[in-house]
C-alpha cells in the first residue's frame, strides 16, 4: 500500500477524511504501466503467496474471526511464552528508514527501552524516524541519494515496483510457500496483506497488517452524552444534526465534532469505499450521486458551529486532545485509535462509545468502510542482501504475537521503568508512553489483538462495537493492487479535491462546485488510475 494512503495526508485527517486516498496501492502490479504480466494470475501468486501457519499459543476472551475482527483479551497471560529463543541480530548495525505517528522519542543514550531492545534483538538498531505526513518526500529523497536502510518501509514514489527490483532484495526465495515458515510469527500474518508486498510475482516486502482494526468509525464520549441525557445512537442525518446540536455548548467552548465527519456521512448514503466494480471497470466513489447531499449536510454541521473552528488547522492530535479533554465529545478516527484515547483521557470517568452510521433516511442500518489488510510494506535493501536471514528475523521478532514476552516488551517496556501492573496487566507511564514510540509497529507487527489495560471492560466494549459494524463493512476492490499513475498522481489529485472539498464544507464555494471539480480530477488522472487498477485487479484473479 501507498504511504500516502495507507495513513492519508494531515489535510485528510484533519477534515475527517475529505480527500480520499485514492491512487492504487503498492501491492500485485502490472509493470507499473496497467499493462498484464506474467506471474499475476492466481495460481502463481498461491505459488508465490507465503503460507499461513495461525499462531494458537494463547485463547482469547472473545474470538473475533467470525465476525472478521481481531480476537480480544482481558488480561495478559501472567506466564507469557518466550517466543525467540535466540536473539535474531548478526551483532552487526540494524539500520531502518521508516515514519511514525507519535512524538520522535528520546535519543538511544537518555532511552531505557531502546538500550534493552537493542541487547534483545542482539545487533544496534538505528530507527531513522520521519513524522508521516512527510514520509514520502523523505522517502523519495534517501532513494534519490541511494541512502536507504537495511530495512525500510515503502513510501509512495514514481514506479515502485522498477525502484524495488532496483533497491530491495527479493525475498521470494526466503517467503513462498512453507519457506515462510522457518520465520512463523511472518506466517502468522494474514494472507490478503502479502498481496501489498508482491509485485511482478516476486515477494518485495513484509506487510504490515491491519484489516478491520485501520476501518473509521464516529467515537463517542459516551460519559458526556449520558450526563445530557443522550444516547449514543442516532437514527438519520437529521438526528445526528440533532445530536451535534445538543453536545454543542459556545459557553463551554465545546464544539460536538473535533473534524468534519465526512466519511461518517458518505457511510450513511452506501458510498463505495473509494472504489466500485461495473462489470470490468472500477468507478471511483467520488462519482456517487449521493456526494452532493453529503458535502450539503457536512457545510450545514461547519455553518451551524458543530465542528470545532480548528478542525482545518493544528496537528492530527489535536483532535485526540479535543475528544479526550470533552470540547468535541465525537471524533471520526480508526478503531485502531483507541488505546491512544484511553492512554491521553483526563477525566478517568471517562467512556468511549462508538455511534454506528444509519441510513440518511433512517431506513436502516448504514455500512463502515472496511480498514485495508495492511497499512504498509517493509523491504530489505540489497546492499544488506548478504545479511537478509538476519533481518528477516528482525521482523520476524517485530511480528511476536499476543501473549509472548517478545510482545509484551515491545509494547509496554520493562516492568517497574515502562509500565506498572495494574489488575496484573501492563500500563505504559509516562517514561513507557514516551520511549518506546520507535516506529516498531510500522516496521512489522503481529495481527492486531484488542487489548486495552487502562480500563477494565474496554476490551470487551471495543470487540462488541466492532462485532456491531464490521461484518457488514464495505470493502475496496482495488485494495492492495498498484497504478502508477496513482501513485504518480495521488496527492496532487488528492489535494486538490480535498482542497475543493473544505472549500464547500466551509461555505467558501457552493456545493454546485462538486461536479466539475471531479470532471477536473478525472481528466487530471482519475480515469487512468481506473483503468490501471481494472486490469490489475483482472489480471490478479
Amino acid at each position: 500500500m501507498s504511504v500516502y494512503d495507507a495513513r492519508l495526508g494531515r489535510r485528510a485527517v484533519l477534515a475527517g477524511g475529505a480527500a480520499l486516498g485514492l491512487a492504487g496501492t503498492v501491492g500485485c502490479s502490472n509493470n507499473g504501466r496497467g499493462a498484464s504480466s506474467a506471474g499475476n494470475d492466481e495460481a502463481s501468486k498461491t505459488r508465490i503467496r507465503p503460507a499461513y501457519e495461525r499462531y494458537d499459543g494463547v485463547k482469547p476472551d472473545l474470538a473475533g474471526a467470525e465476525y472478521k475482527i481481531p480476537d480480544a483479551f482481558n488480561k495478559y497471560p501472567a506466564d507469557p511464552v518466550q517466543a525467540i529463543t535466540q536473539a535474531p541480530g548478526d551483532g552487526k548495525p540494524i539500520t531502518v528508514t521508516t515514519y511514525t505517528n507519535t512524538p520522535i522519542p528520546p535519543k538511544l543514550e537518555q532511552n531505557t527501552f531502546w538500550q534493552e531492545f537493542n541487547k534483545r534483538v542482539g545487533s544496534p538498531v538505528q530507527v531513522n524516524l520521519t513524522p508521516s505526513v512527510d514520509y514520502d518526500k523523505k522517502f523519495a529523497t534517501v532513494v534519490a541519494g541511494d541512502q536507504l536502510g537495511d530495512i525500510f518501509t515503502v513510501g509512495a514514489v514514481p514506479q515502485t515496483p522498477q525502484m524495488l527490483a532496483a533497491k530491495a532484495v527479493d525475498l521470494t526465495a526466503h517467503l513462498s510457500g512453507d519457506n515462510v515458515k522457518k520465520y512463523p510469527y511472518l506466517a502468522n500474518l494474514p494472507e490478503l496483506a502479502w498481496n501489498s508486498g508482491i509485485f511482478d510475482g516476486k515477494i518485495y516486502g513484509v506487510p504490515v497488517p491491519r484489516g478491520a482494526i485501520s476501518s473509521q468509525v464516529m467515537y463517542s464520549r459516551g460519559d458526556i452524552l449520558a450526563a445530557q441525557g443522550l444516547k449514543a445512537e442516532v437514527k438519520s442525518s437529521d438526528d445526528f444534526l440533532e445530536l451535534c446540536k445538543a453536545l454543542t455548548n459556545k459557553k463551554l467552548n465545546r464544539f460536538a465534532l473535533a473534524t468534519a465527519p465526512t466519511q461518517f456521512v458518505r457511510n450513511m448514503f452506501d458510498v463505495p469505499n473509494t472504489w466500485s466494480k461495473d462489470g470490468d471497470k472500477l468507478v471511483s466513489s467520488l462519482e456517487h450521486e449521493a456526494q452532493e447531499e453529503v458535502l450539503g449536510i457536512l457545510q450545514q454541521l461547519w455553518k451551524s458551529g458543530y465542528i470545532h473552528p480548528d478542525a482545518y488547522s493544528g496537528q492530527n492530535l489535536d483532535m485526540k486532545t479535543r475528544f479526550a479533554n470533552g470540547s468535541s465529545p465525537l471524533v471520526q478516527d480508526t478503531f485502531s485509535g483507541w488505546p491512544t484515547y484511553l492512554q491521553t483521557m483526563t477525566d478517568p470517568k471517562a467512556e468511549i462509545a462508538i455511534i454506528a452510521p444509519p441510513k440518511h433516511d433512517g431506513s436502516g442500518k448504514g455500512t463502515i468502510w472496511l480498514g485495508a489488510p495492511a497499512i504498509g510494506v517493509t523491504a530489505v535493501s540489497k546492499k544488506a542482501e548478504s545479511r537478509v536471514e538476519a533481518l528477516l528475523g528482525y521482523l520476524n521478532f517485530l511480528a511476536t504475537p499476543f501473549g509472548t514476552q517478545e510482545y509484551l516488551f515491545r509494547k509496554f517496556g520493562l516492568a517497574g521503568v515502562h509500565h506498572r501492573l495494574v489488575n496484573g496487566n501492563p500500563v505504559l507511564n509516562a517514561k513507557g508512553f514516551s520511549e518506546v514510540q520507535l516506529g516498531l509497529m510500522y516496521q512489522a507487527d503481529a495481527p492486531w489483538t484488542i487489548f486495552l489495560p487502562e480500563h477494565v471492560g474496554s476490551a470487551e466494549n471495543q470487540f462488541n462495537a466492532m462485532k456491531g459494524v464490521v461484518p457488514t463493512a464495505l470493502d475496496n476492490p482495488a485494495a492492495g493492487l498498484y497504478s502508477e499513475t496513482g501513485n504518480r498522481k495521488n496527492k496532487q489529485l488528492n489535494d486538490a479535491i480535498g482542497q475543493v472539498t473544505d472549500d464547500i464544507v466551509q461555505g467558501r464555494k457552493p456545493v454546485s462546485a462538486w461536479a466539475p471539480a471531479v470532471k477536473k480530477w478525472k481528466s487530471d488522472g482519475g480515469d487512468k488510475i481506473a483503468e490501471e487498477l481494472a486490469q490489475a485487479l483482472k489480471s490478479s484473479r
